[in-house]
């Protein structure tokens, strides 16, 4: 795959309750202490979406019928910067979804996805966890600013595309 060079991130809108804060929180701090290291928001909401590939549709599209009542969405607007190529990760989840769900439009169905990803990302086993880390950091190292350790990691995976 070829990528234009130019923008490499973006910021992502989450509109989240207090307890999709909470949510956020927790899902940030367990993935930094199985990884020990301090990562940035992005980091964890990219994960939490290669995650997400990996659950059933059923479970996904379910989550989304009642997100609504799951008092995870809320009036604040939290914006988190990730990596311009989550937006490939979104789409195809998005192409899965296709007729199981009604659409509101896509930044409605991002931010809506975005959270379920984070609440499927909490019940996630550590061993999944890590492996949404690892393919993050194969998928996307090139443009994430990364820590020694995380680098030396990313060179054990190989080059992206590998």
């Amino acid at each position: 795959m070829i990528r234009a060079v130019g923008r490499v991130s973006r910021t992502f809108k989450l509109k989240l309750s207090p307890a999709g804060v909470e949510l956020f929180l927790d899902c940030h701090c367990r993935l930094g202490h199985l990884v020990n290291e301090l990562l940035p928001f992005g980091n964890t909401l990219y994960c939490a979406l290669l995650h997400l590939e990996r659950v059933d549709i059923r479970i996904i599209a379910d989550d989304l019928k009642t997100l609504k009542d799951s008092g995870l969405i809320g009036e604040r607007d939290c914006f988190v910067g990730a990596p311009l190529i989550l937006t490939e990760v979104m789409a195809r989840i998005s192409g899965r979804l296709d007729g199981t769900i009604q659409r509101r439009g896509p930044a409605a169905l991002n931010s809506r996805l975005f959270i379920v990803a984070l609440k499927q990302f909490r019940l996630a086993p550590a061993d999944a966890i890590i492996a949404a880390y690892d393919e993050m950091l194969s998928q996307a190292g090139d443009y994430l600013k990364i820590g020694k350790a995380m680098r030396s990691r990313r060179m054990e995976l190989g080059p992206i595309g590998q």
